[in-house]
């Protein structure tokens, strides 16, 4: 029995432990090496401490500390996946200001709408050739929106949606402007009206400095 209660103890406290990723194939740039301090069961959480290298380089260039994150151990080993309610990467590598250099997210928890996947955004300076902390970026990929924006690389426009309850689903687009996103257009989708056959659509389009709002109805899709 004492054995056993040994054997129990060990397997707890391995499984508890800090735990290390390799991420080699979310940019053909670099690597990325991520310190998680526990995964237990199907689920990391706790600091995180992200190193970045140039591709095969021996040493970061770059180390990134987060105080708090969660994460599933699987999404650790998803590359550029975005799908909305599924799981999405930890990382990824993309142009989000639009300059032609790859800027970086990286998850923070599940800080999102209904709780899902929250990132920081950090944007690639080269005048530093590091990435950093952008606070105007990282708002849409938290709080009300749900999970990590869309980017519309042929438009140059960023998309982020959200929604309340089942029946409410609205989407946002931005463009870059000032290296800060811009809210440019909103759409909203209503089928709470009365009617249970239609549903409302409102846009919003910024036009000339001013908003524009439009009404149409459409048939429900069943």
């Amino acid at each position: 029995m004492l054995k056993v209660f040994f054997l129990t103890l060990s397997l707890s406290v391995a499984v508890s432990a800090q735990q290390k990723f390799e991420i080699k194939n979310a940019s053909k740039n670099y690597d990325v090496r991520v310190e998680v301090e526990s995964c237990e069961g199907e689920t990391c959480s706790g600091t995180l401490k992200v190193e970045l290298f140039k591709k095969s380089a021996p040493k970061p260039f770059q180390i990134i500390n987060l105080v708090d994150t969660e994460f599933a151990v699987e999404e650790a080993q998803l590359i550029n996946g975005k799908k909305m309610y599924d799981h999405q990467s930890i990382i990824f590598f993309e142009d989000y200001n639009f300059d032609g250099a790859a800027d970086l997210s990286i998850r923070d928890g599940n800080n999102s709408g209904y709780g899902g996947p929250s990132y920081r955004i950090y944007l690639f300076s080269p005048r530093t050739a590091k990435f950093v902390f952008s606070q105007p970026f990282t708002d849409l990929g938290q709080g009300e929106y749900l999970g990590m924006f869309q980017i519309d690389r042929k438009r140059k426009k960023l998309r982020a949606s959200s929604k309340s309850g089942c029946c409410l689903h609205r989407t946002d687009e931005f463009i870059v402007a000032g290296n800060r996103p811009k809210k440019i257009f909103e759409e909203l989708e209503d089928a709470t009206i009365p009617d249970e056959k239609r549903v409302r659509i409102t846009t919003k389009s910024l036009v000339n400095g001013r908003w524009r709002t439009t009404v149409k109805y459409v048939r429900r899709v069943e």
